[in-house]
Protein backbone atom coordinates (compact mmCIF):
# COMPACT_ATOMS: atom_id res chain seq x y z
CA UNK A 1 0.00 0.00 0.00
CA UNK A 2 2.77 2.08 0.89
CA UNK A 3 4.53 1.96 -2.44
CA UNK A 4 0.97 2.47 -3.91
CA UNK A 5 0.53 5.70 -2.79
CA UNK A 6 4.24 6.40 -3.71
CA UNK A 7 3.49 6.01 -7.00
CA UNK A 8 -0.19 7.97 -6.46
CA UNK A 9 1.81 11.09 -5.38
CA UNK A 10 4.77 10.76 -8.41
CA UNK A 11 1.44 11.11 -10.97
CA UNK A 12 0.06 13.29 -9.41
CA UNK A 13 3.38 15.63 -9.65
CA UNK A 14 3.72 14.51 -13.13
CA UNK A 15 0.23 15.65 -13.87
CA UNK A 16 1.05 18.99 -12.37
CA UNK A 17 4.02 19.50 -14.45
CA UNK A 18 2.48 18.21 -17.53
CA UNK A 19 -0.67 20.44 -16.86
CA UNK A 20 1.47 24.07 -16.53
CA UNK A 21 3.40 22.98 -19.68
CA UNK A 22 0.47 22.81 -21.70
CA UNK A 23 -1.68 25.71 -19.82
CA UNK A 24 2.00 27.70 -20.80
CA UNK A 25 0.85 27.36 -24.43
CA UNK A 26 -2.93 28.09 -23.93
CA UNK A 27 -3.28 30.51 -21.37
CA UNK A 28 -6.94 31.26 -22.45
CA UNK A 29 -9.95 31.95 -20.48
CA UNK A 30 -11.78 28.30 -20.56
CA UNK A 31 -14.83 30.00 -22.00
CA UNK A 32 -12.56 31.17 -25.30
CA UNK A 33 -12.30 28.38 -28.14
CA UNK A 34 -9.26 26.81 -27.57
CA UNK A 35 -7.42 23.32 -27.17
CA UNK A 36 -8.83 21.29 -23.88
CA UNK A 37 -5.27 20.54 -22.02
CA UNK A 38 -5.32 17.05 -20.27
CA UNK A 39 -6.95 17.34 -16.79
CA UNK A 40 -6.68 13.47 -15.45
CA UNK A 41 -3.21 12.73 -16.94
CA UNK A 42 -1.27 11.36 -14.02
CA UNK A 43 -4.36 10.34 -12.11
CA UNK A 44 -6.43 8.65 -14.39
CA UNK A 45 -3.70 7.90 -17.02
CA UNK A 46 0.25 8.60 -17.44
CA UNK A 47 0.67 12.01 -18.05
CA UNK A 48 4.18 11.09 -20.00
CA UNK A 49 3.54 9.99 -23.17
CA UNK A 50 6.05 6.87 -23.64
CA UNK A 51 4.38 5.29 -20.57
CA UNK A 52 1.23 5.92 -21.96
CA UNK A 53 1.92 4.47 -25.12
CA UNK A 54 3.01 1.62 -24.13
CA UNK A 55 -0.24 0.73 -21.77
CA UNK A 56 -1.79 1.30 -24.96
CA UNK A 57 0.09 -1.46 -26.52
CA UNK A 58 -0.63 -3.44 -23.55
CA UNK A 59 -4.52 -3.02 -23.08
CA UNK A 60 -5.34 -2.90 -27.09
CA UNK A 61 -3.67 -6.20 -27.91
CA UNK A 62 -3.36 -6.08 -31.36
CA UNK A 63 -1.78 -9.24 -31.94
CA UNK A 64 -5.25 -10.81 -30.43
CA UNK A 65 -7.95 -11.96 -32.88
CA UNK A 66 -11.23 -9.90 -32.82
CA UNK A 67 -14.51 -10.75 -31.96
CA UNK A 68 -16.51 -8.87 -34.41
CA UNK A 69 -16.58 -9.51 -37.98
CA UNK A 70 -19.29 -6.94 -39.09
CA UNK A 71 -20.05 -3.32 -39.37
CA UNK A 72 -19.41 -1.51 -36.57
CA UNK A 73 -21.55 1.64 -36.03
CA UNK A 74 -20.96 2.05 -32.20
CA UNK A 75 -18.97 1.51 -29.14
CA UNK A 76 -19.74 0.87 -25.24
CA UNK A 77 -16.38 1.76 -23.46
CA UNK A 78 -15.87 2.48 -19.38
CA UNK A 79 -13.77 5.18 -17.97
CA UNK A 80 -12.34 4.69 -14.59
CA UNK A 81 -8.85 4.97 -14.17
CA UNK A 82 -6.78 2.90 -16.45
CA UNK A 83 -5.48 0.40 -13.47
CA UNK A 84 -8.79 -0.57 -12.81
CA UNK A 85 -10.91 -0.17 -16.43
CA UNK A 86 -8.17 0.10 -19.07
CA UNK A 87 -7.78 -3.21 -19.88
CA UNK A 88 -11.63 -3.65 -20.96
CA UNK A 89 -11.60 -0.48 -22.50
CA UNK A 90 -8.76 -1.77 -24.73
CA UNK A 91 -10.48 -4.67 -25.69
CA UNK A 92 -13.65 -2.13 -27.52
CA UNK A 93 -10.97 -0.36 -29.24
CA UNK A 94 -9.53 -3.06 -30.63
CA UNK A 95 -12.22 -3.93 -32.70
CA UNK A 96 -11.96 -0.90 -34.74
CA UNK A 97 -8.19 -0.91 -35.13
CA UNK A 98 -8.52 -1.65 -38.68
CA UNK A 99 -11.49 0.40 -39.76
CA UNK A 100 -11.05 3.90 -40.62
CA UNK A 101 -13.28 6.59 -39.46
CA UNK A 102 -13.52 10.42 -40.33
CA UNK A 103 -15.51 11.23 -37.01
CA UNK A 104 -15.80 9.77 -33.50
CA UNK A 105 -18.15 11.08 -31.39
CA UNK A 106 -17.89 10.39 -27.90
CA UNK A 107 -20.29 10.77 -25.76
CA UNK A 108 -20.07 10.86 -21.84
CA UNK A 109 -22.07 12.20 -19.04
CA UNK A 110 -21.12 14.57 -16.48
CA UNK A 111 -20.01 13.39 -13.36
CA UNK A 112 -19.68 17.13 -11.26
CA UNK A 113 -22.26 19.47 -12.86
CA UNK A 114 -25.86 19.28 -13.81
CA UNK A 115 -27.23 21.07 -16.54
CA UNK A 116 -30.08 20.89 -18.88
CA UNK A 117 -29.13 19.42 -22.42
CA UNK A 118 -26.45 18.39 -24.06
CA UNK A 119 -22.67 19.89 -24.43
CA UNK A 120 -20.75 19.67 -27.57
CA UNK A 121 -17.35 21.04 -26.88
CA UNK A 122 -17.14 24.75 -28.35
CA UNK A 123 -13.31 24.41 -28.85
CA UNK A 124 -11.11 23.27 -31.35
CA UNK A 125 -8.98 20.28 -30.20
CA UNK A 126 -8.92 17.81 -27.36
CA UNK A 127 -5.26 17.69 -25.69
CA UNK A 128 -3.59 14.25 -24.09
CA UNK A 129 0.24 13.59 -23.71
CA UNK A 130 -0.20 11.68 -27.25
CA UNK A 131 -0.76 14.96 -28.94
CA UNK A 132 -3.70 17.16 -30.05
CA UNK A 133 -7.54 15.54 -31.61
CA UNK A 134 -9.02 18.18 -33.53
CA UNK A 135 -12.67 19.05 -32.89
CA UNK A 136 -14.96 18.26 -36.47
CA UNK A 137 -16.42 22.16 -36.43
CA UNK A 138 -18.19 21.52 -38.89
CA UNK A 139 -20.08 19.00 -37.66
CA UNK A 140 -20.06 20.51 -34.16
CA UNK A 141 -22.13 23.35 -35.64
CA UNK A 142 -24.33 21.55 -37.90
CA UNK A 143 -25.17 19.33 -34.78
CA UNK A 144 -25.41 22.41 -32.02
CA UNK A 145 -27.83 23.91 -34.47
CA UNK A 146 -31.08 21.14 -34.71
CA UNK A 147 -32.94 21.78 -31.05
CA UNK A 148 -31.93 23.53 -28.40
CA UNK A 149 -31.10 21.06 -26.00
CA UNK A 150 -27.86 20.57 -28.28
CA UNK A 151 -25.88 23.09 -27.82
CA UNK A 152 -21.92 24.23 -28.79
CA UNK A 153 -20.26 25.17 -25.20
CA UNK A 154 -17.71 24.48 -22.41
CA UNK A 155 -20.03 23.21 -20.00
CA UNK A 156 -18.99 19.41 -18.98
CA UNK A 157 -15.30 20.37 -20.81
CA UNK A 158 -13.98 22.81 -18.59
CA UNK A 159 -10.32 22.59 -17.26
CA UNK A 160 -9.80 24.99 -15.12
CA UNK A 161 -12.21 23.64 -12.22
CA UNK A 162 -10.93 21.47 -9.71
CA UNK A 163 -13.61 19.24 -10.41
CA UNK A 164 -13.14 18.37 -14.55
CA UNK A 165 -14.88 15.88 -16.29
CA UNK A 166 -12.76 13.08 -16.89
CA UNK A 167 -15.33 10.33 -18.37
CA UNK A 168 -14.70 12.16 -22.37
CA UNK A 169 -10.76 12.79 -21.77
CA UNK A 170 -9.70 9.25 -20.74
CA UNK A 171 -11.38 7.60 -24.27
CA UNK A 172 -9.62 10.37 -26.34
CA UNK A 173 -5.96 8.09 -25.82
CA UNK A 174 -7.61 5.18 -27.41
CA UNK A 175 -9.43 6.99 -29.86
CA UNK A 176 -5.72 8.82 -31.12
CA UNK A 177 -4.32 5.23 -31.07
CA UNK A 178 -6.79 3.38 -33.32
CA UNK A 179 -8.00 5.83 -35.19
CA UNK A 180 -5.07 8.80 -35.61
CA UNK A 181 -6.36 10.40 -38.22
CA UNK A 182 -9.95 10.87 -37.37
CA UNK A 183 -11.65 14.38 -36.16
CA UNK A 184 -14.28 13.85 -32.90
CA UNK A 185 -16.83 15.09 -31.64
CA UNK A 186 -16.79 15.48 -27.61
CA UNK A 187 -20.20 15.79 -26.02
CA UNK A 188 -21.45 15.71 -22.36
CA UNK A 189 -24.91 15.00 -21.33
CA UNK A 190 -25.49 17.25 -18.61
CA UNK A 191 -29.21 15.27 -18.18
CA UNK A 192 -29.76 11.68 -18.67
CA UNK A 193 -33.57 11.91 -19.07
CA UNK A 194 -35.70 10.93 -22.05
CA UNK A 195 -36.10 14.02 -23.27
CA UNK A 196 -32.24 14.52 -23.49
CA UNK A 197 -31.47 11.54 -25.24
CA UNK A 198 -34.51 11.91 -27.42
CA UNK A 199 -33.06 15.20 -28.73
CA UNK A 200 -29.43 14.06 -28.38
CA UNK A 201 -30.23 11.12 -30.74
CA UNK A 202 -32.42 13.16 -33.63
CA UNK A 203 -29.52 15.72 -33.68
CA UNK A 204 -27.48 13.26 -34.33
CA UNK A 205 -29.32 11.16 -37.26
CA UNK A 206 -30.12 14.40 -38.81
CA UNK A 207 -26.22 15.29 -38.60
CA UNK A 208 -24.51 12.17 -39.60
CA UNK A 209 -27.46 11.75 -42.50
CA UNK A 210 -25.98 14.93 -43.71
CA UNK A 211 -22.67 14.55 -43.99
CA UNK A 212 -20.65 12.04 -46.21
CA UNK A 213 -18.43 10.64 -43.80
CA UNK A 214 -18.03 7.64 -41.76
CA UNK A 215 -19.29 8.33 -38.29
CA UNK A 216 -17.98 5.80 -35.21
CA UNK A 217 -20.02 6.18 -32.13
CA UNK A 218 -18.62 5.89 -28.73
CA UNK A 219 -20.72 5.61 -25.14
CA UNK A 220 -18.95 6.27 -22.21
CA UNK A 221 -20.06 4.24 -19.23
CA UNK A 222 -19.38 2.32 -16.13
CA UNK A 223 -21.80 0.48 -14.73
CA UNK A 224 -22.57 -0.46 -11.21
CA UNK A 225 -20.77 1.37 -7.84
CA UNK A 226 -19.36 0.12 -4.83
CA UNK A 227 -21.38 -2.97 -4.39
CA UNK A 228 -19.38 -6.34 -3.48
CA UNK A 229 -18.14 -8.21 -5.98
CA UNK A 230 -20.54 -10.81 -6.09
CA UNK A 231 -23.42 -8.34 -5.92
CA UNK A 232 -22.18 -6.34 -8.45
CA UNK A 233 -21.56 -9.52 -11.07
CA UNK A 234 -25.31 -9.96 -10.48
CA UNK A 235 -26.71 -6.64 -10.77
CA UNK A 236 -24.10 -6.18 -14.46
CA UNK A 237 -25.28 -9.14 -16.01
CA UNK A 238 -29.20 -8.42 -15.60
CA UNK A 239 -28.04 -5.06 -17.62
CA UNK A 240 -25.88 -6.58 -19.84
CA UNK A 241 -28.83 -9.13 -20.96
CA UNK A 242 -30.71 -6.14 -21.74
CA UNK A 243 -28.47 -4.05 -23.75
CA UNK A 244 -27.56 -7.86 -25.96
CA UNK A 245 -31.54 -7.41 -26.40
CA UNK A 246 -30.92 -4.63 -27.78
CA UNK A 247 -34.26 -2.84 -25.60
CA UNK A 248 -32.67 0.61 -25.45
CA UNK A 249 -36.87 1.42 -24.43
CA UNK A 250 -36.66 -1.27 -21.71
CA UNK A 251 -33.06 0.03 -20.61
CA UNK A 252 -33.48 3.70 -20.60
CA UNK A 253 -36.97 3.01 -18.63
CA UNK A 254 -35.07 1.03 -15.82
CA UNK A 255 -32.25 3.38 -15.50
CA UNK A 256 -34.42 6.69 -15.25
CA UNK A 257 -36.20 4.80 -12.61
CA UNK A 258 -32.74 3.75 -10.97
CA UNK A 259 -34.05 -0.17 -11.60
CA UNK A 260 -30.09 -0.66 -13.20
CA UNK A 261 -27.24 1.52 -12.69
CA UNK A 262 -24.71 2.59 -15.57
CA UNK A 263 -23.44 6.21 -14.78
CA UNK A 264 -23.44 6.55 -18.69
CA UNK A 265 -27.09 5.28 -19.24
CA UNK A 266 -28.10 7.88 -21.38
CA UNK A 267 -25.23 7.89 -23.57
CA UNK A 268 -25.59 4.34 -24.06
CA UNK A 269 -28.84 4.83 -25.08
CA UNK A 270 -28.30 7.28 -27.44
CA UNK A 271 -25.40 5.43 -29.04
CA UNK A 272 -28.18 2.54 -29.62
CA UNK A 273 -30.48 4.48 -31.13
CA UNK A 274 -28.99 6.31 -33.42
CA UNK A 275 -26.79 3.36 -34.64
CA UNK A 276 -29.78 1.47 -35.46
CA UNK A 277 -30.81 4.01 -37.52
CA UNK A 278 -27.74 4.23 -39.26
CA UNK A 279 -28.31 0.28 -40.16
CA UNK A 280 -26.87 -1.46 -36.74
CA UNK A 281 -28.87 -4.52 -35.76
CA UNK A 282 -26.90 -6.13 -32.44
CA UNK A 283 -24.88 -5.43 -29.74
CA UNK A 284 -22.31 -7.65 -28.98
CA UNK A 285 -20.18 -7.73 -25.81
CA UNK A 286 -16.62 -7.77 -25.97
CA UNK A 287 -15.51 -8.10 -22.46
CA UNK A 288 -16.82 -7.84 -18.63
CA UNK A 289 -15.46 -7.37 -15.58
CA UNK A 290 -15.06 -5.14 -12.62
CA UNK A 291 -12.55 -3.71 -10.20
CA UNK A 292 -12.14 -6.41 -8.42
CA UNK A 293 -10.76 -8.88 -11.42
CA UNK A 294 -7.75 -6.15 -11.61
CA UNK A 295 -4.80 -6.24 -9.17
CA UNK A 296 -5.29 -2.58 -8.07
CA UNK A 297 -8.79 -3.35 -7.05
CA UNK A 298 -8.11 -7.21 -5.49
CA UNK A 299 -7.98 -4.99 -1.29
CA UNK A 300 -11.34 -4.00 -1.91
CA UNK A 301 -14.07 -7.01 -3.29
CA UNK A 302 -16.52 -5.18 -0.89
CA UNK A 303 -16.36 -2.20 -2.96
CA UNK A 304 -16.05 -2.64 -6.65
CA UNK A 305 -17.45 -0.53 -9.88
CA UNK A 306 -18.57 -2.75 -13.54
CA UNK A 307 -16.79 -2.05 -16.81
CA UNK A 308 -18.33 -2.94 -19.94
CA UNK A 309 -17.10 -3.23 -23.71
CA UNK A 310 -19.19 -3.91 -26.60
CA UNK A 311 -19.26 -2.79 -29.90
CA UNK A 312 -23.01 -2.35 -32.11
CA UNK A 313 -22.69 -3.76 -35.55
CA UNK A 314 -24.95 -4.55 -38.74
CA UNK A 315 -25.41 -8.13 -38.98
CA UNK A 316 -26.85 -9.14 -42.39
CA UNK A 317 -27.08 -12.88 -40.82
CA UNK A 318 -29.33 -11.69 -38.08
CA UNK A 319 -32.99 -11.02 -37.82
CA UNK A 320 -32.95 -9.55 -34.97
CA UNK A 321 -36.84 -10.77 -34.54
CA UNK A 322 -37.44 -11.26 -30.48
CA UNK A 323 -40.89 -12.53 -30.98
CA UNK A 324 -40.73 -16.51 -30.55
CA UNK A 325 -43.35 -19.07 -32.35
CA UNK A 326 -45.54 -20.07 -29.54
CA UNK A 327 -46.55 -23.78 -29.77
CA UNK A 328 -50.35 -24.93 -29.16
CA UNK A 329 -49.39 -26.06 -25.71
CA UNK A 330 -47.25 -23.14 -25.06
CA UNK A 331 -50.83 -20.66 -25.77
CA UNK A 332 -53.20 -22.93 -24.27
CA UNK A 333 -50.83 -22.57 -21.24
CA UNK A 334 -50.71 -18.69 -22.01
CA UNK A 335 -54.33 -18.57 -21.90
CA UNK A 336 -55.11 -20.78 -18.49
CA UNK A 337 -52.76 -18.21 -16.58
CA UNK A 338 -54.34 -15.44 -17.40
CA UNK A 339 -57.83 -17.00 -16.68
CA UNK A 340 -57.03 -18.89 -13.63
CA UNK A 341 -55.38 -15.37 -12.48
CA UNK A 342 -58.48 -13.43 -13.26
CA UNK A 343 -60.76 -15.78 -11.63
CA UNK A 344 -58.32 -16.17 -8.44
CA UNK A 345 -57.90 -12.23 -7.95
CA UNK A 346 -62.12 -11.88 -8.24
CA UNK A 347 -63.06 -14.86 -5.63
CA UNK A 348 -59.91 -13.49 -3.69
CA UNK A 349 -58.17 -16.70 -3.71
CA UNK A 350 -54.56 -17.11 -2.31
CA UNK A 351 -54.37 -20.64 -4.98
CA UNK A 352 -51.64 -20.95 -7.41
CA UNK A 353 -51.89 -21.50 -10.88
CA UNK A 354 -51.24 -25.72 -11.51
CA UNK A 355 -48.78 -24.55 -14.27
CA UNK A 356 -46.62 -22.69 -11.30
CA UNK A 357 -46.65 -25.73 -9.56
CA UNK A 358 -45.03 -27.13 -12.90
CA UNK A 359 -41.49 -28.45 -12.49
CA UNK A 360 -41.05 -27.64 -16.06
CA UNK A 361 -42.27 -24.50 -17.86
CA UNK A 362 -41.73 -24.43 -22.12
CA UNK A 363 -38.36 -22.17 -22.94
CA UNK A 364 -40.54 -19.40 -24.63
CA UNK A 365 -42.44 -18.80 -21.80
CA UNK A 366 -39.05 -18.22 -19.83
CA UNK A 367 -38.37 -15.32 -21.75
CA UNK A 368 -38.78 -11.82 -20.72
CA UNK A 369 -41.34 -10.63 -22.77
CA UNK A 370 -43.76 -7.60 -22.42
CA UNK A 371 -47.51 -8.37 -22.73
CA UNK A 372 -51.08 -6.79 -21.99
CA UNK A 373 -54.12 -9.22 -21.00
CA UNK A 374 -57.24 -7.92 -23.08
CA UNK A 375 -60.72 -8.98 -21.51
CA UNK A 376 -64.11 -8.60 -23.28
CA UNK A 377 -67.87 -9.46 -22.38
CA UNK A 378 -70.01 -10.61 -25.12
CA UNK A 379 -67.85 -9.16 -27.94
CA UNK A 380 -67.66 -5.48 -25.96
CA UNK A 381 -63.98 -4.12 -25.00
CA UNK A 382 -64.33 -4.92 -20.95
CA UNK A 383 -60.61 -4.22 -19.75
CA UNK A 384 -57.24 -4.21 -21.51
CA UNK A 385 -53.72 -3.64 -19.23
CA UNK A 386 -50.51 -4.67 -20.04
CA UNK A 387 -46.86 -3.78 -19.20
CA UNK A 388 -44.69 -1.81 -22.14
CA UNK A 389 -41.58 -3.68 -21.08
CA UNK A 390 -41.11 -6.76 -19.34
CA UNK A 391 -39.70 -7.27 -15.56
CA UNK A 392 -39.35 -11.07 -15.28
CA UNK A 393 -40.89 -14.17 -17.49
CA UNK A 394 -43.50 -13.78 -19.92
CA UNK A 395 -45.50 -16.70 -17.98
CA UNK A 396 -45.41 -14.91 -14.83
CA UNK A 397 -46.00 -10.88 -16.85
CA UNK A 398 -49.83 -12.80 -18.01
CA UNK A 399 -49.98 -13.37 -14.50
CA UNK A 400 -49.83 -9.85 -13.01
CA UNK A 401 -51.00 -8.18 -16.08
CA UNK A 402 -54.00 -10.62 -15.54
CA UNK A 403 -54.85 -9.24 -12.63
CA UNK A 404 -54.48 -6.07 -13.18
CA UNK A 405 -56.93 -6.00 -15.72
CA UNK A 406 -59.25 -7.61 -13.77
CA UNK A 407 -58.79 -4.76 -10.99
CA UNK A 408 -57.01 -1.74 -12.18
CA UNK A 409 -58.79 -0.51 -15.81
CA UNK A 410 -60.47 2.44 -14.18
CA UNK A 411 -62.33 2.98 -17.16
CA UNK A 412 -64.58 0.20 -16.96
CA UNK A 413 -64.44 -0.80 -13.11
CA UNK A 414 -63.47 -4.32 -11.68
CA UNK A 415 -64.34 -7.46 -12.89
CA UNK A 416 -67.46 -9.22 -11.27
CA UNK A 417 -67.44 -12.42 -9.67
CA UNK A 418 -70.54 -12.64 -11.76
CA UNK A 419 -69.20 -11.83 -14.57
CA UNK A 420 -66.58 -14.71 -14.81
CA UNK A 421 -68.01 -17.07 -16.83
CA UNK A 422 -68.78 -14.83 -19.74
CA UNK A 423 -65.51 -12.68 -20.71
CA UNK A 424 -62.98 -13.53 -23.34
CA UNK A 425 -59.92 -13.25 -22.91
CA UNK A 426 -56.85 -12.20 -25.37
CA UNK A 427 -52.92 -11.78 -24.58
CA UNK A 428 -50.64 -9.65 -26.80
CA UNK A 429 -47.29 -10.68 -26.64
CA UNK A 430 -45.03 -7.25 -27.46
CA UNK A 431 -42.13 -7.14 -29.45
CA UNK A 432 -39.28 -4.27 -28.01
CA UNK A 433 -39.71 -1.00 -28.85
CA UNK A 434 -38.44 0.33 -32.01
CA UNK A 435 -37.93 4.27 -32.12
CA UNK A 436 -39.62 6.02 -34.88
CA UNK A 437 -38.31 9.16 -36.37
CA UNK A 438 -40.15 9.05 -39.84
CA UNK A 439 -44.09 8.18 -39.88
CA UNK A 440 -43.49 6.45 -42.98
CA UNK A 441 -41.32 3.56 -40.57
CA UNK A 442 -45.17 3.01 -39.15
CA UNK A 443 -47.57 0.22 -40.96
CA UNK A 444 -51.14 -0.21 -40.57
CA UNK A 445 -51.56 -3.89 -39.34
CA UNK A 446 -48.12 -4.93 -38.51
CA UNK A 447 -47.12 -1.57 -35.83
CA UNK A 448 -48.82 -0.49 -32.57
CA UNK A 449 -47.75 2.63 -31.29
CA UNK A 450 -46.73 4.18 -28.09
CA UNK A 451 -46.31 8.00 -27.67
CA UNK A 452 -44.18 9.97 -24.74
CA UNK A 453 -44.57 13.38 -24.16
CA UNK A 454 -42.99 14.91 -20.42
CA UNK A 455 -45.30 13.23 -18.17
CA UNK A 456 -47.91 12.08 -20.47
CA UNK A 457 -47.81 8.81 -22.74
CA UNK A 458 -50.00 6.41 -24.79
CA UNK A 459 -49.88 3.25 -26.16
CA UNK A 460 -52.08 1.52 -28.79
CA UNK A 461 -51.93 -2.27 -29.73
CA UNK A 462 -51.41 -3.28 -33.16
CA UNK A 463 -54.84 -4.64 -33.36
CA UNK A 464 -56.71 -1.46 -32.65
CA UNK A 465 -55.99 0.32 -35.84
CA UNK A 466 -56.81 -2.88 -37.98
CA UNK A 467 -59.98 -3.40 -35.98
CA UNK A 468 -61.21 0.30 -36.61
CA UNK A 469 -60.16 0.71 -40.09
CA UNK A 470 -57.85 3.93 -39.16
CA UNK A 471 -55.02 5.24 -41.52
CA UNK A 472 -51.74 6.21 -39.65
CA UNK A 473 -53.25 10.00 -39.34
CA UNK A 474 -56.17 8.59 -37.77
CA UNK A 475 -54.31 6.09 -35.56
CA UNK A 476 -51.62 9.11 -34.61
CA UNK A 477 -54.86 11.15 -33.33
CA UNK A 478 -56.06 8.61 -31.33
CA UNK A 479 -52.95 7.85 -29.53
CA UNK A 480 -52.56 11.40 -28.40
CA UNK A 481 -55.78 11.35 -27.48
CA UNK A 482 -55.02 8.40 -25.50
CA UNK A 483 -52.24 10.25 -23.81
CA UNK A 484 -54.32 13.13 -22.96
CA UNK A 485 -52.49 15.04 -25.82
CA UNK A 486 -54.34 17.30 -28.09
CA UNK A 487 -54.83 15.22 -31.54
CA UNK A 488 -51.85 17.07 -33.48
CA UNK A 489 -48.86 16.39 -30.48
CA UNK A 490 -47.62 13.84 -32.61
CA UNK A 491 -45.92 16.04 -35.07
CA UNK A 492 -44.33 17.94 -32.25
CA UNK A 493 -40.28 17.58 -32.39
CA UNK A 494 -39.80 16.59 -28.63
CA UNK A 495 -42.28 14.52 -28.71
CA UNK A 496 -40.95 10.37 -29.25
CA UNK A 497 -42.86 7.64 -30.57
CA UNK A 498 -42.08 4.29 -30.93
CA UNK A 499 -43.42 1.14 -32.55
CA UNK A 500 -43.67 -2.56 -31.89
CA UNK A 501 -45.20 -5.69 -33.44
CA UNK A 502 -47.11 -8.19 -31.59
CA UNK A 503 -48.39 -12.01 -31.17
CA UNK A 504 -52.09 -11.96 -30.43
CA UNK A 505 -52.76 -15.11 -29.02
CA UNK A 506 -56.78 -16.01 -28.34
CA UNK A 507 -59.60 -18.15 -26.82
CA UNK A 508 -60.93 -20.66 -29.83
CA UNK A 509 -64.67 -19.88 -30.33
Amino acid sequence: MKSFNYIYRVLLIMTASFNSFVFSQDMLDQNQISYRPPKVAGTFYPADSDSLKNLMVEYLELNQPKKVNSKIYGLISPHAGYIFSGSVAGKAYREVSSEKYDVVVVISPSHYKSFKGSSVFNGEAYVTPLGVTKVDTEFAKMLSSINENVFLSNLGHSWSESSSEHSLEVQIPFIQTVQPEAKIIPIVMGSQDFQTIHSLSTALIKSIKSFSKKVLLVASSDLSHFYDYNTARKLDISLIKILTSYDYFRFSSQFYLRKIEACGGGPIATVMIVCEKLGANKLVPIKYANSGDTPAGKSRMDRVVGYFAAAIVEDEEYDGIFLPSFTDEEKEILLNTAIESIKRTVINSNSKTDEHEKIFVPRNLGEFLSCFVTIRKSGKLRACMGHTYPNSSLIVEVEEVAKLAATQDYRFGPIYKSELDSLEIEITVLSRFYKVFDLSEIIIGRDGLFIRYENSTGILLPQVATENKWDIETFLKNLCRKAGLPENYYTKPDVELYRFSSIIIQQEE
